[in-house]
């Protein structure tokens, strides 16, 4: 948990702004996987990585704000 601390940090802007652009990717990338998905677990699963990807993309524009 510290290490976490520590590295969020000492991120700069620069650092924020890549892992903006990288979770957009992902987040996009996991709402068509699941659009695609058939399984209803396989698609919960997915859903709760949204979520999750949702949530981070939200902490780190707050700390660009």
């Amino acid at each position: 948990m510290l290490k976490f601390f520590i590295e969020v940090t000492w991120m700069t802007t620069a650092d924020h702004k890549f892992i903006v652009e990288q979770n957009k990717e992902r987040i996009y990338r996991l709402k068509q996987q699941v659009d695609e998905a058939t399984d209803p677990q396989e698609k919960r699963r997915l859903k709760r990585r949204l979520r999750q990807a949702q949530i981070e993309q939200i902490k780190y524009l707050n700390k660009l704000a």
